[in-house]
């Protein structure tokens, strides 16, 4: 049974810096929306955000079931969306018989914010980061963890101390037992 690692939070919480460290520490993959969304740009940079997020979305669920097929781990990671993302989630660990386990990133919103205007103004990843307030974001954005059901849910601050270490205990201490 492979294991599907949720990695969960707000834009510029910390997921894909914590998701990213977590899949080398594990050695698993590691199947980001924003990577497939940056590539769909570069070759097709005319793509609207109506489409290239809705389409990244699909390949990052293809990419995961590909590799939950072959029965590895993965661990996934986006600004999932509260009444929709669960849905798909769900799936895909039932249709590959997946265990389920999260991570939910969060830090103050004066803290997200600030990360998050850094990162538009950088201009690192054109047409993945645009301006927006966090003080007027609807509550399906990923404010508090998903709705998975019984799977284990470890939430962290991503403010403090390298918060790694304790990731990777409480993984071990939360694996189903007989997954890979």
């Amino acid at each position: 049974m492979p294991l599907l690692l949720i990695v969960s939070g707000m834009p510029a919480s910390g997921k894909s810096t914590l998701g990213a460290r977590l899949a080398h520490a594990l050695n698993l993959p590691f199947v980001t929306k924003d990577e497939y969304k940056a590539l769909l740009l570069a070759r097709l940079p005319d793509l609207t955000r109506d489409v290239s997020g809705p389409l990244s979305f699909d390949v990052m669920w293809h990419v995961a079931g590909v590799t939950l097929a072959a029965g590895m781990d993965t661990v996934l990671e986006s600004h999932f969306y509260h009444g929709v993302s669960e849905a798909h989630i769900l799936t895909l660990a039932e249709a590959h018989g997946a265990t389920i386990a999260q991570v939910f990133c969060h830090a103050p919103v004066d803290v997200l914010q600030a990360r998050h205007d850094a990162r538009v103004t950088s201009g690192r990843r054109p047409g993945i980061d645009h301006p927006m307030d966090y003080a007027t974001l609807p509550e399906h954005f990923c404010w508090t963890p998903l709705n998975l059901g019984d799977a284990p849910c470890l939430t962290v601050d991503t403010t403090g101390d390298d918060v790694l270490p304790g990731m990777l205990a409480w993984l071990v201490d939360h694996r189903t037992p007989g997954t890979a």
